[in-house]
C-alpha cells in the first residue's frame, strides 16, 4: 500500500507491561553489548498443522460483465496439491462474493490458531490498479482483507508466517520485454534483541503474480504462469529450501521461461515478472 502521508502505527507487545512504568530514554543496543540471540527460523511444529486458504472466482456475476477466467480450476487443483505435499490443512472456496470474501477472512481472524504454524492464502481472480480485486459481484481492496489478519484483529497469529499469493491483474499494461545481450549465459540476522515488541506488519509475505499497473498472464488450458511455477517449485523443493529462496525461483520461472503467443500479433512476445513484498523477519523452511 502506497500513502500520500506517513502514518504511525503502534506495535503489538508480546507481553503485558506496566501501565506505571515511566517512560525511559530510547537507546540503541549494538551487537557487541547483547549476546542474547533469538532464532532464526520460524517454529515449524511437525505436531502441528500448516494452514491454507484457496479463494478461487472464476465466474462471475453478468451485471459486472467480466469473462470467466478460464485455467483458473487448474491453477487452484496445481497449488492446492503442492500445498499438501507440505502438509497444509487446505480450505478450497470457489466463486465467492464480496461479503462472502469478508467473511471468510473474518472468522479466520476470530478463530485461535495456536495449533498452526503458518497460515497461506491464495486468491485467484480478475484485478485492477490500486490493490483491487474481485469477488463475483464486485471489487473489494486486497488491503481490506489483508488487514484482518493484522495483530489487533488475529491476535493467535502474532509471530507466525502469514503468507498471500496474488493471481490477479494489477492494471492493463504490457511487458514487450527487452533483448538481453547475455541471454545465452542466462539460459545456460539479528541477534541483540531485548525488546519484545514486534511491528504490526511483521511475518507478512504478499507475492503478486506482476508488477502494479500491469496485467497478469494466464492460459485458458494450462492456468496462468505465475501459479503454475508456484505450484511445480513448492512441490519439487518446498522440502529443501527457504521461502525466499523458493520465490526467488518462481521469479525466475515466470520471468524466463514463459511469453505469450496470442492471436492478436499486439499481444505477442509479452513477458511478466512477479511482484514479492516480504516483512518476514525470520527464515521459513516448509516441512514434509
Amino acid at each position: 500500500m502506497d500513502y500520500v502521508d506517513a502514518q504511525r502505527v503502534e506495535g503489538i507487545f508480546f507481553n503485558e507491561r506496566d501501565p506505571d512504568s515511566q517512560p525511559q530514554d530510547v537507546e540503541m543496543v549494538s551487537h557487541e553489548e547483547n549476546s542474547e540471540s533469538i532464532n532464526a527460523r520460524y517454529d515449524m511444529d511437525r505436531n502441528k498443522e500448516n494452514l491454507a486458504l484457496i479463494v478461487n472466482n472464476e465466474s462471475f456475476d453478468e451485471s459486472i460483465k467480466l469473462p470467466k477466467r478460464q485455467g483458473s480450476e487448474r491453477d487452484a487443483s496445481a497449488i492446492k496439491k503442492a500445498l499438501k505435499s507440505l502438509h497444509f490443512k487446505v480450505i478450497v472456496r470457489k466463486n465467492l462474493s464480496v461479503k462472502q470474501m469478508t467473511q471468510i477472512f473474518t472468522d479466520i481472524s476470530k478463530d485461535n490458531h495456536a495449533k498452526h504454524n503458518c497460515f497461506v492464502c491464495v486468491i485467484l481472480t480478475h484485478g485492477e490498479d490500486d490493490n483491487q480485486i474481485y469477488g463475483t459481484d464486485g471489487k473489494v481492496s486486497l488491503d481490506t482483507l489483508v488487514e484482518m489478519l493484522l495483530p489487533d484483529r488475529c491476535p493467535s497469529l502474532i509471530g507466525k508466517p502469514k503468507l498471500f499469493f496474488i493471481q490477479a491483474c494489477r492494471g492493463t499494461k504490457l511487458d514487450s520485454g527487452v533483448i538481453m545481450h547475455d541471454a545465452q549465459a542466462v539460459r545456460d540476522k539479528y541477534q541483540n534483541v531485548t525488546s519484545h515488541k514486534v511491528p504490526v506488519w511483521a511475518d507478512f509475505l504478499l507475492a503478486y503474480s506482476t508488477v502494479p499497473g500491469f496485467y497478469s498472464w494466464r492460459s485458458s488450458t494450462n492456468g496462468s504462469w505465475f501459479i503454475q511455477s508456484l505450484a511445480h517449485i513448492l512441490e519439487r523443493d518446498g522440502d529443501k529450501l527457504e521461502l525466499q529462496q523458493l520465490m526467488l525461483s518462481v521469479n525466475s520461472s515466470v520471468a524466463y521461461e514463459y511469453e505469450s503467443n496470442a492471436s492478436d500479433s499486439s499481444w505477442n512476445g509479452m513477458k511478466q515478472v512477479p511482484c514479492i513484498v516480504s516483512m518476514l523477519t525470520k527464515e521459513l523452511h516448509f516441512y514434509t
